[in-house]
């Protein structure tokens, strides 16, 4: 787990968008990411990137359901209020952009034996 607030810079901006740098929306989607702080989190668990997923809600907010973050927060999909990774393997290639090994926490949960059925 780890979580930080800053500026993001616009070397690890480019990497985590790289898809899109042909794409005509990429520069203002640059810019209105690198427009102020953001607040980088790692969550874990069992299914985390679904469970997320759900709770965040379709990337269109005009798509999401009322009760998700979108849903209730976001207006337009150009300036989109989250970003969760979309798979396991896109979250390992994200949480390598923007943090170190150093920054990730790692730790037993005390109520993981009545949180999880193994």
């Amino acid at each position: 787990m780890a979580a930080r607030f800053e500026v993001l810079p616009e070397a690890r901006v480019t990497e985590q968008y790289r898809e899109h740098l042909s794409k005509p929306f990429f520069p203002s989607l640059k810019q209105y990411i690198m427009g102020g702080p953001c607040f980088l989190m790692i969550w874990e668990g069992h299914n985390a990137v679904a469970i997320v997923r759900k709770l965040i809600g379709a990337t269109n907010p005009q798509e999401a359901a009322p009760g998700t973050i979108r849903g209730d927060m976001g207006i337009d999909i150009g300036r989109n209020v989250i970003h969760a990774s979309d798979s396991p393997e896109s979250a390992s290639r994200e949480i390598a952009i923007h943090f170190k090994p150093a920054e990730l926490f790692a730790y037993a949960r005390i109520d993981e034996s009545v949180l999880y059925e193994y």
